[in-house]
């Protein structure tokens, strides 16, 4: 496992992408959810709403997520040019 200096940040790169899956994951149901929501005529528009919020609060934490696994790629990258054994190149 590739270790990022002791930056609690970024940490184990292998657990930032973990993690990025599961809440994909979570993603996607939450915008079938949001979905089938607006397709159920006894569903009020405020709770479409908070659905639609919650599922776009999520999708603002993967793309921190993913920023910060591409972060970590490239300190990654840099820590090959000095002689440090890169996993994931």
């Amino acid at each position: 496992m590739s270790k990022v200096g002791d930056n609690i940040i970024f940490g184990d790169i292998d657990l930032l992408i973990d993690r990025f899956t599961l809440l994909t994951d979570s993603y996607r149901l939450l915008v079938g959810a949001v979905e089938e929501l607006t397709r159920t005529p006894s569903v009020g528009k405020i709770i479409i709403e908070q659905a639609v919020g919650r599922t776009a609060f999520l999708g603002g934490i993967l793309d921190q997520l993913l920023f910060a696994i591409q972060i970590a790629l490239i300190l990654d990258f840099i820590r090959v040019s000095e002689g440090v054994e890169n996993p994931y190149v």
